[in-house]
């Protein structure tokens, strides 16, 4: 017998699947210029403009939601303040990668960072695209590259560290609170 919740965990599973193959038979070419979104702006908009930030919420519960957290709290990367970050950008060419949903990179982000989408906007929250996020971040960085992971608060910035670091990226840094903390810091800012 199947644990309860699975089909619904299997429902989403399929989805992601069904997300990633869409984004990899898509024929536009991706950008690595300041300001550019890494993913194809067709498979980016969306429907809703309240969108929960809560990566948490996709349907792991107990012992399997608590796995989830106690991986996430045992970082092999570091962490960093939003100042910091941008003296990592100006003085060591660390790259800021916005990990939020294009909407939320095109209504603000910092100055000088990159795009590359890892969750995907849905009625129930974000859904993790872990598998085209690592391989998107594998075709347009090396391995060693310097990396600062930021996204709006650090919940889903530490989803992608997670990921990236076991796809065998080592330069990781990621930016804690996370566009919030850059903004509520008077940092330099892009808005359209």
């Amino acid at each position: 017998a199947w644990p309860p919740g699975s089909a619904s965990m299997m429902s989403r599973s399929f989805l992601l699947l069904a997300l990633s193959c869409a984004l990899f038979s898509a024929s536009s070419a991706f950008s690595l210029a300041p300001s550019a979104s890494l993913l194809p702006s067709a498979l980016l908009s969306s429907s809703s403009s309240a969108i929960k930030h809560a990566p948490f919420s996709l349907g792991l519960r107990g012992e399997r939601r608590q796995r989830v957290r106690l991986h996430m709290q045992d970082a092999s990367w570091e962490k960093k303040s939003p100042e910091d970050a941008l003296a990592l950008m100006q003085g060591e060419e660390y790259t800021y990668v916005d990990v939020r949903t294009s909407d939320e990179y095109a209504a603000a982000h910092p100055e000088g960072a990159l795009n590359c989408q890892a969750f995907a906007p849905t009625p129930e929250g974000p859904m993790p695209m872990a598998s085209t996020f690592v391989k998107l971040m594998e075709n347009n960085f090396e391995k060693d590259a310097k990396l600062l992971i930021g996204c709006q608060s650090g919940k889903r910035s530490t989803m992608a560290c997670t990921w990236l670091t076991q796809a065998g990226f080592s330069n990781l840094v990621e930016v804690e609170t996370g566009f919030s903390g850059w903004s509520s810091a008077g940092l330099p800012v892009k808005k359209p």
